[in-house]
């Protein structure tokens, strides 16, 4: 498993180093530690046009040896984290600088390394501002290609996970990463899935309780079916795991499910939709990694 931790000198990005060496320290096998510098402090603006030329290389180099320094740092932080698990000699640490815009540049360099997945930190911008303007965390989750590990707060072991599994491919793809990904002896998984209001109150008019019952049976008796497969397979894996038949609307569902049981991980499968998709229907995994108050992955194939 390869992982991308792009980091800068915030307290979130300890909280981010803390996390990834603590869920992932049995299962990676390399971890790129990546600062990007803005474009917005190449510091232009700042030195008269008479001077940029001379002062430009000096400053340039200046905020590289800090970007080093910075990624040093947390290179430390991680091999202690690392430690705890004797894991150290297993992971492989790697350091990257970039300049341009953060949310580009960490998404260009999980493609070039061909990342497993990016591990980003949220400030938790769940507000109505921090949604329409959206965050680098929020930016990650959305455009990357591959999977994107949240972090939202402090994760220790013995780990809660909770895992929405709907029955697509896309959920069964990340039920399996996390069968790979996630060590049995320190987590235990909560597997949820939610049937969808699918009859409407106008539905439940024209047909009736007993009609409107009956015709979401199958779809019952699905999700059953679904849950106890998931439960096999994670008992096959030595995992400790139970399952939650629930109804409703399953973004309000899982973010409500993950408050209810104090939750650290809340893990959900990505059905990439595109771009007008997303705009009209929405996306269980955005809604979730922007509400959740515990940490997200979204598991991408």
């Amino acid at each position: 498993m390869k992982i991308l931790c792009p980091v800068d000198g915030s307290d979130f990005s300890r909280l981010l180093i803390q996390g990834v060496g603590t869920v992932f320290r049995n299962r990676v096998k390399e971890i790129v530690l990546l600062h990007v510098l803005p474009a917005g402090h190449s510091g232009k603006r700042r030195v008269p046009k008479h001077q940029q030329a001379a002062s430009w290389p000096a400053l340039s180099e200046k905020m590289t040896r800090a970007s080093n320094k910075l990624l040093h740092g947390h290179v430390e932080r991680l091999k202690v984290v690392l430690n705890q698990a004797g894991t150290s000699q297993v992971a492989s640490l790697k350091t990257m600088v970039m300049k341009g815009d953060v949310s580009d540049g960490i998404l260009r360099a999980s493609e070039k390394m061909d990342a497993d997945c990016i591990a980003v930190g949220s400030r938790g911008m769940s507000d109505v501002p921090g949604y329409l303007l959206g965050s680098v965390s929020r930016k990650v989750v959305t455009h990357a290609s591959c999977s994107v590990f949240m972090v939202k707060g402090e994760v220790v072991v013995p780990l809660p996970v909770l895992l929405a599994l709907d029955g697509s491919k896309a959920s069964k793809q990340a039920m399996r990463k996390l069968i790979t990904w996630l060590d049995p002896d320190e987590v235990a998984i909560h597997v949820v899935s939610v049937v969808p209001e699918k009859i409407t109150d106008l539905g439940l008019e024209v047909l009736g309780k007993t009609q409107a019952k009956a015709l979401m049976a199958p779809v019952r008796k699905q999700t059953q079916l679904l849950l106890a497969e998931s439960r096999k397979n994670f008992l096959k894996a030595g995992f400790q795991v139970d399952t939650e038949f629930l109804e409703g609307n399953p973004r309000t569902q899982i973010v409500e499910t993950a408050q209810r049981l104090k939750t650290q991980l809340v893990c959900v499968g990505s059905k990439g939709l595109s771009g007008i998709e997303r705009f009209t229907l929405g996306s269980v995994s955005d809604w979730v990694s922007t509400y959740s108050p515990s940490s997200v992955f979204v598991l991408r194939h």
